[in-house]
């Protein structure tokens, strides 16, 4: 509970933070027209995905912005009625490949996005939940889903080591589907 406790904290905290710096970027970006200036570094930091389903319907984007520690993970539909309205499990997956139908490199039947591996654990983090765990999606009757949720389980740099990760949208809770990978996209750069 205590953790928790913090990490309200610190979500309210990186809000108050990132939403001052925000206003200071654009007014100093504003008074810099025609030099050479570190605009760029903000971009530097934010990683992004683009999510489909297996048949390559686009379900949503996210992006992923570090600052202060804390990543601000933002999930947006870019089309109403693809998911099911109710609550979806978000989760980061270890392997970034977003492969329909594909073989699970930990065995088992092959499935839709079964290529993204288990749940990402970040170095050195052996601890519940893994740290690819992220707030549940609320999809609205309508199919719709706008999600902002800041956590500090994992660094840019982790998300893009290796094999690089995945962000996964699973089916909805509390229905036959719910362990379904429903949506997939590769979290990178660009």
């Amino acid at each position: 509970m205590a953790k928790h406790t913090n990490v309200v904290v610190a979500i309210l905290s990186a809000a108050v933070v990132l939403g001052g710096c925000s206003s200071h970027q654009q007014s100093s970006t504003s008074s810099s027209a025609g030099k050479s200036s570190t605009s760029a570094a903000p971009s530097a930091q934010t990683l992004s995905a683009e999510l489909h389903t297996a048949d390559g319907r686009s379900v949503a984007t996210a992006t992923f912005e570090f600052a202060n520690g804390y990543a601000t993970v933002t999930v947006k539909t870019t089309a109403n009625g693809v998911l099911t309205p109710g609550l979806h499990g978000l989760h980061i997956h270890a392997i970034g490949k977003c492969e329909p139908n594909s073989a699970d490199p930990m065995g088992g039947p092959p499935g839709d996005f079964m290529s993204a591996g288990m749940h990402y654990q970040a170095p050195g983090h052996t601890g519940e939940p893994p740290s690819g765990d992220l707030s549940t999606l609320e999809v609205r009757k309508d199919g719709a889903a706008y999600l902002v949720t800041t956590t500090d389980a994992f660094t840019r740099d982790e998300l893009l080591a290796g094999s690089k990760t995945a962000l996964m949208v699973h089916g909805a809770e509390n229905t036959p589907d719910a362990e379904k990978r429903f949506a997939c996209g590769v979290i990178g750069t660009g």
